[in-house]
């Protein structure tokens, strides 16, 4: 059973390059909600209940000639909201704010009779978050820079709509400091979806 899925993949990947696609160089700007998945560990009873944000910003997409590969290159300014919850105290409310730097691997599954119609797509790759501040009241402060590995699927929708939704994994430590419990672990992790709107050069 596997080497026979093998088999199909590998058949709709060569399918899919052998459908003429001119390489070229866009760019767009891209725009999303996002909802935070971040994780807290080792801080006693404190917990984090996750909450809606946002993101938007500019992106740039190279999409390769005669084949459905398409790297991209993301400047977003996102914003994370997050609820900590601590024994005996009252829920707090904030939020932390990155610019956030995502390069994607994309691969788009022309087909032939849906061809600059409609294409479907998954993509992965890093991105890096740069904190560039937390409201007042936030009760933990967070890295400057947080790493993370995206994945997702998406849609090409007649050349220049792009719908897409995936996950971030926030890889490492991102906790600076927990009042009380410095071996408290922070994962910056998020869903989130979003949709690109991309112009010929």
């Amino acid at each position: 059973m596997k080497k026979y899925l093998r088999f199909l993949f590998l058949i709709s990947i060569l399918a899919s390059c052998a459908i003429p696609t001119s390489a070229r160089l866009r760019y767009g700007f891209r725009f999303g909600g996002d909802i935070a998945a971040a994780r807290l560990s080792g801080a006693n009873d404190a917990s984090l209940c996750n909450r809606s944000g946002f993101s938007g910003g500019l992106a740039l997409e190279y999409q390769m000639e005669r084949c459905g590969f398409a790297p991209d290159i993301a400047l977003l300014y996102t914003r994370y909201n997050t609820r900590l919850l601590e024994n005996g105290s009252s829920p707090v409310s904030f939020g932390r704010n990155f610019i956030e730097v995502p390069i994607h691997l994309k691969y788009k599954f022309w087909m032939k009779s849906f061809h600059d119609l409609i294409g479907p797509m998954i993509y992965t790759g890093p991105s890096v978050a740069f904190r560039i501040g937390n409201d007042d009241k936030a009760p933990l402060s967070s890295k400057k820079v947080q790493p993370g590995w995206d994945i997702g699927i998406g849609f090409d929708i007649v050349n220049f709509i792009q719908i897409s939704g995936g996950y971030r994994f926030g890889l490492g430590n991102a906790s600076d400091s927990y009042p009380g419990n410095p071996d408290a672990l922070l994962r910056t992790n998020a869903w989130n979806i979003s949709a690109t709107l991309l112009f010929d050069f």
